[in-house]
């Protein structure tokens, strides 16, 4: 997939807009298997048996190196760049030498990788930063800076929100994450009795996320969202976003409606712009190795069809009289209106939906909500602490989203 990069920047890692890597290429439809597998191309589709569900995925290992035998097979007149939403090598946690010949040499020149390298707390946001900016990869990572679920106590300074805001505002286009709600995080579970215990810290969890995301939504960034048996709570902040916004924009209306004469409302609209609903969330939701169910993803694209306006000049449901309004039909149809572009996207690992959902019931769990997810809005996330792994990482979670779909593995990288 080609991929627009703006490498004139002041800032060296913020080499390319964020809408690069959460805007897949456009695909109306899901294809069928028939339409996209070549004859012999049984790499990376489901070898185990229709009634169980549960597919045979390659390693991360085995997948790079099927994506890179496919790349060359293809030849220079296919151009693929990978594209790994999620991963924290800036960490270095996993040992080098994998073995997964994540090296440039090893790569066909017509296969190429970009990367959102995401920020777990305060500490690292400066070697997130420094990783980006790393003249070997600048044009080709993504900063993108939070504090995870699992790392609010007991260090997150009182000053992280306006430390995170003066960060995101020298670097213009790192996004928001890795933020979120974990039920399951340990310090949940050692928060002490004598500062509330659970329910204080779940307290504490759902103040950080809200005041995170509200900023990425003031600052118009794209955000990482984790999310661990959480849904509830998160529809829950979702809508009490959207209620606000709503009581923003009546509050709007009202206004006009004392400022603002009936004859000259047009040039004053001009003047003052309704609040866009939309412009209360982030620019876009990824949400990170996605482990909700099929009706988890199908409520949150529910929600965001709730954020669809309709026309603010109807009063009592009745279409208003042009000639006392003074205002044309098609002009009422435009007044307060915003066209809203997608919001949420789900990525999917290797890492977590692979390798750590063991169980038969979460993997046809994750399976049913892949196939939910319409195909321009899944992501693949390495979800890697290593630099080593990254490329492997990617591909593992590229061949997982190909058998779930039976799309062919160099067809589905081509697609995200």
């Amino acid at each position: 997939m080609s991929r627009t990069r703006n490498l004139s920047t002041t800032c060296p890692c913020c080499a390319f807009l964020p809408d690069d890597l959460f805007l897949p290429s456009s695909v109306e439809e899901r294809p069928s298997a028939s339409s996209v597998l070549a004859p012999d191309d049984t790499t990376c589709t489901s070898m185990a048996s229709s009634s169980s569900q549960i597919l045979e995925v390659p390693s991360p290992s085995d997948a790079w190196r099927f994506l890179r035998q496919s790349a060359a097979e293809a030849g220079a007149g296919r151009v693929i760049t990978i594209v790994d939403t999620h991963g924290h090598p800036q960490l270095e946690r996993e040992g080098a030498g994998t073995g997964d010949g994540d090296t440039e040499s090893s790569c066909p020149p017509n296969l190429s990788q970009v990367s959102v390298v995401c920020a777990v707390s305060p500490d690292d946001w400066q070697s997130t930063l420094n990783y980006a900016a790393d003249p070997s990869r600048r044009d080709t990572t993504l900063p993108a800076l939070g504090v995870h679920p699992w790392y609010l106590y007991p260090d997150l300074s009182s000053s992280y929100l306006s430390d995170l805001e003066s960060l995101l505002v020298q670097h213009p286009r790192a996004i928001v994450g890795e933020i979120g709600l974990c039920k399951v995080a340990k310090f949940v579970r050692q928060y002490p009795a004598d500062l509330g215990g659970k329910s204080t810290a779940m307290e504490l969890q759902r103040t950080v996320f809200r005041d995170q995301f509200m900023l990425a939504a003031k600052l118009r960034r794209p955000v990482s969202v984790h999310c661990v048996q959480q849904h509830g709570v998160l529809i829950k902040l979702l809508k009490e976003i959207r209620e606000g916004a709503l009581k923003v924009q009546m509050q709007w209306k009202r206004a006009q409606k004392d400022t603002c004469k009936e004859e000259d409302a047009l040039d004053n609209f001009d003047a003052q712009p309704a609040p866009k609903l939309a412009d209360a969330f982030p620019t876009a939701i990824a949400m990170h190795s996605y482990t909700g169910t099929a009706h988890h993803v199908k409520e949150l694209l529910a929600f965001e069809q709730s954020l669809v306006p309709t026309c603010t000049t109807r009063r009592n449901n009745a279409r208003p009289s042009k000639k006392k309004q003074g205002i044309k039909e098609e002009e009422c149809a435009l007044i307060g209106q915003d066209i809203v572009p997608p919001l949420f996207y789900f990525g999917f690992s290797h890492t977590v939906n692979v390798a750590m959902c063991s169980s038969d019931k979460s993997r046809v769990q994750n399976i049913e909500a892949i196939r939910a997810v319409p195909m321009s809005r899944l992501l693949a996330e390495s979800d890697v602490h290593s630099t080593a792994n990254v490329k492997s990482g990617t591909a593992g979670a590229i061949a997982y989203l190909s058998a779930a779909t039976s799309i062919s593995l160099i067809d589905m990288a081509d697609m995200l």
